[in-house]
């Protein structure tokens, strides 16, 4: 992500230039090259949405043992990496495919109720409605898929230990 800000940096400094300059048109057009340049950069640094999504699965299924083993300062962390990764699903694929709703609408409006139950259950360290919330963050992130025209994919509260090589008791 530090490349990318660099980048976004390197960028604004280069469309202040090339705002700033008199009417030069060769060095406008270099600056335009230039500028071409970084936004394919830019591009190619940019993390795939299915990239995304697939670190956010991992984290819902930590969240998962976590809250259902009373870790509750891990299951704050890990809903704060599903909230940053669907911040980031939706700033770097603000639309996706033929999906009427951009992503950068249509994340929030499925998930953040959601995602606010399961906080709420986290901070009242309240086993029962931790449960009750995060099949509920499981229904949404699957009415999101559907809405996203991709309903082949259907999240699930893990079966088994996929992460056998962490610690998700205190």
């Amino acid at each position: 992500m530090k490349n990318i800000k660099l980048i976004g940096i390197a960028l604004w400094c280069g469309l202040f230039t090339a705002c700033t300059q008199k009417n030069n048109p060769e060095k406008e057009q270099a600056q335009d090259q230039q500028l071409a340049r970084i936004e394919a950069r830019v591009d190619d640094l940019k993390p795939g949405l299915g990239d995304i999504m697939s670190i956010i699965q991992q984290h819902h299924t930590k969240l998962y043992f976590s809250g259902n083993a009373s870790n509750w300062e891990l299951a704050e962390y890990e809903l704060v990496e599903i909230r940053e990764g669907l911040e980031d699903a939706a700033k770097f694929h603000p639309t996706f495919k033929s999906v009427k709703t951009p992503l950068s609408e249509l994340i929030p409006s499925l998930t953040k109720n959601e995602m606010d139950g399961v906080a709420g259950a986290i901070k009242s360290k309240n086993q029962r409605q931790f449960t009750q919330a995060f099949q509920s963050l499981t229904v949404a992130c699957n009415h999101c898929h559907q809405t996203a025209e991709h309903s082949f994919i259907v999240i699930q509260a893990p079966t088994g230990a996929e992460f056998t090589n962490q610690k998700f008791t205190k």
